[in-house]
């Protein structure tokens, strides 16, 4: 027997040594990760700067995420305290959380500074057409209407106290002579900018509180042009530039008319309205559609061209290039170049983010620094949230940087490994070109692919072959022929630069075209949740900000967000904002899913969203017709859904029998309260829709109902309007 009373070798003393072994291997290995992730947390402490920008994003995201807004002194408090701890604070991860927190509130400060600098009067209800004055601020041409935007003077039967700041209005008509910076007036219909057309669909009316644009409508008389009046230099200043802008995008559609031209004018002004929609589809599903975004790719390839070419010159002169910094002196004319690719773009998030960073390339070149790296985009990251933090909700902002933070990881990673003894003869160039291509699209369409599924519900399968033919289109033969125009436009001599340009945008539509038209070249899926592009967003940014193995940890957001996918069917009922339709989506024998509509001639737009949110393709999915798939009368319809059964009440006469057999009840017209309580079923009726906005609807498995509306999503926020 020993000490502890069993016999060597039994059966408890055998448990026992290797219960033992185990924890003395178990404490090694603990002592091991605990060295290494020492190892690794010191070598990363460098990198902490790139989580600036994250951070600084993060606050701003939560201002937006809140359903009411926050005290005035709030974002002012928490900046403090977070300052303030950070100071307290010993240790060097106690203050790095500290200021995490503070660069945090940094990002809710400006968010919310941001709101109240572009707060206007809100803007309530729909106005019949009368007279408009304002100064006129841009105009959007397309070939059947322009679209323009008029900083308001006055509203007819409008007091000041309610006249938006800034108005958008489509006029169809021919005649238009104004010109951006000129006074005008004419009649206009107007309403308040549109809210979602489903819960957690995209908010346009956010998107133009920050334009400072208060309604949307239609003029019914061309616009009149009245007397100047003096205005400040820097108003003076924009209604030049955009003026410029015009001029230049009506230029190059007149000398290539066609898809070729509006996209070439697109690409030069930053101006879209004129791509015609089938193109730009065409660009969508074929994985093209940045080619259209003014953003490092264009903004590389101007200023590089530039760079070149002025470098190429300059050594041409001998004297110059022995005597004097050519290699600078080229960095200089690139960024001015840059700085008038800027303007004239019309200054948007992706080419503010690619002219930052491009732009300290070549400071990093006048300065004897190295040029590229994760520093660049945290800086253009934290100047555009700090500016303009509402960029942070915007799914252009969001899928450029993504873009941008894996392509740059990607190739510092791939940099350190490169071999020095490669061979630079011809062939071995083209096929580490050709791998560069196909490694870029790779990498920026797998950056992208949670963003363009979270906002759109698609992504383009076929974007590698796509890409490897557009590219060198792009690099070789547009952007060149773009840049000759501009520096030929001054002579009169632009036009067949021009021209050529919109040829080689042509053959990149014929190669959108094939794409997009082949089977399978767009994978649809419902409608996410936030949280799981929030844990992609985390784990991608993870991945690729750390250096040490330990970055690997970020793939596990992928299966994460697959559960939280899994976990979140899309809705199977939405009812229009208008009150006036609704549709369910069912399964169909023959065509598979689709969307079964009360009216499908009704809120066309908000179908095709709503058909987006349950996965299907708008174009092809087929939209139905509730009478397929239940029972409708004079006065409504019946059906089952998962178990539950939908009545759609059209009479009020037939109210109290829905009320008593269905399970939901949708309502088609406005209730008194004691109708309503008097329903024994769960009832939605057009004046609950007209006060919360669209409902989307979910039905479980055992027959529980659940229902959002836009107004619980949004809350009471300034974009939102009285009613929230």
């Amino acid at each position: 027997m020993d000490e502890t009373g069993s016999a060597p070798g039994s059966a408890r003393e055998v448990w026992r040594r290797a219960a033992r072994d185990r924890t003395r291997r178990f404490s090694k290995l603990a002592a091991a990760a605990g060295a290494a992730i020492g190892r690794w947390s010191a070598a990363e402490a460098g990198r902490l700067a790139l989580w600036a920008p994250v951070a600084i994003g993060s606050g701003a995201a939560f201002y937006f995420s809140l359903r009411v807004e926050p005290p005035g002194f709030s974002g002012v408090l928490l900046l403090a305290a977070a300052v303030l701890a950070a100071r307290a604070f010993s240790g060097d991860w106690r203050r790095a959380v500290a200021a995490g927190i503070a660069l945090a509130a940094l990002g809710f400060l400006a968010a919310d500074l941001r709101a109240a600098l572009v707060a206007a009067p809100p803007f309530e209800r729909a106005l019949t057409p009368r007279e408009v004055t304002g100064r006129l601020v841009s105009v959007e041409e397309s070939a059947a209407s322009r679209r323009f935007v008029i900083a308001v003077d006055s509203i007819a039967r409008l007091p000041p106290g309610a006249t938006p700041a800034r108005v958008r209005v489509s006029w169809r008509g021919r005649e238009f002579e104004a010109l951006p910076g000129e006074r005008i007036r004419l009649r206009a219909g107007l309403n308040p900018p549109p809210p979602p057309a489903a819960p957690g669909a995209f908010d346009f009316a956010r998107h133009l509180y920050f334009q400072r644009i208060g309604a949307v409508g239609y003029a019914v008389t061309a616009p009149e042009r009245l007397d100047a009046e003096e205005t400040p230099f820097a108003g003076r200043l924009r209604a030049r530039v955009e003026t410029a802008r015009l001029a230049l995008a009506r230029r190059i559609v007149a000398a290539a008319p066609g898809e070729g031209g509006a996209i070439v004018a697109a690409v030069a002004t930053g101006k879209r309205e004129a791509i015609p929609e089938a193109a730009e589809r065409a660009l969508q599903r074929s994985g093209l559609a940045h080619l259209l975004a003014i953003s490092g790719l264009h903004m590389g390839l101007a200023t590089g061209l530039v760079f070149f070419a002025v470098r190429l010159a300059l050594a041409a002169v001998e004297p110059a290039a022995l005597r004097h910094p050519i290699k600078k002196w080229a960095a200089a004319a690139a960024l001015a170049a840059g700085v008038g690719y800027l303007i004239l773009s019309g200054g948007g998030w992706s080419a503010r983010r690619a002219f930052i960073m491009t732009s300290i390339v070549f400071l990093a070149i006048l300065a004897d620094r190295r040029a590229l790296s994760l520093r660049n985009v945290a800086i253009a990251a934290s100047v555009i949230l700090l500016t303009t933090p509402e960029a942070v909700m915007h799914p252009g902002f969001q899928m450029s940087f993504a873009a941008a933070t894996a392509l740059i990881a990607a190739y510092e990673w791939a940099s350190r490994r490169a071999d020095p003894s490669r061979s630079f003869a011809f062939d071995a160039r083209a096929r580490r070109y050709v791998v560069g291509i196909a490694a870029t699209d790779a990498i920026a369409a797998t950056a992208t692919a949670p963003f363009a599924l979270y906002h759109f519900n698609y992504a383009a399968i076929y974007s590698l072959p796509a890409n490897l033919a557009a590219m060198p289109l792009m690099a070789f033969w547009i952007m060149p022929f773009a840049l000759t125009a501009l520096a030929l436009a001054p002579l009169g001599l632009d036009g067949w630069a021009w021209r050529a340009a919109a040829q080689g945008v042509d053959w990149i539509l014929a190669v959108a075209r094939a794409v997009s038209s082949q089977p399978g070249a767009v994978a649809f899926t419902p409608q996410w949740p936030p949280a799981a592009l929030g844990a992609l967003t985390l784990g991608g940014l993870w991945l690729c900000l750390q250096s040490a193995p330990w970055r690997l940890a970020g793939l596990a957001a992928i299966p994460l967000a697959g559960v939280m996918i899994a976990l979140s069917p899309p809705p199977d009922l939405f009812v229009a904002g208008s009150g006036e339709n609704l549709a369910v989506r069912v399964k169909d024998d023959t065509d598979g899913p689709m969307l079964a509509a009360f009216d499908p001639r009704k809120d066309r737009f908000a179908l095709d969203l709503w058909k987006e949110a349950a996965g299907l393709d708008p174009e092809a999915a087929p939209t139905g017709r509730l009478r397929e798939v239940g029972r409708c009368g004079p006065e409504g319809c019946v059906a089952v859904l998962r178990g539950a059964r939908l009545a759609v009440s059209t009479d009020p006469l037939g109210l109290a029998e829905d009320c008593a057999r269905a399970d939901l009840v949708v309502a088609l017209y406005f209730l008194d309260g004691a109708n309503g309580r008097a329903c024994a079923a769960r009832l939605v009726d057009r004046g609950a829709v007209w006060r919360e906005g669209a409902h989307a609807v979910w039905i479980g498995r055992d027959g529980a109902i659940r229902i959002r509306t836009v107004a619980e999503m949004r809350g009471k926020r300034p974009w939102t309007g009285a009613g929230g």
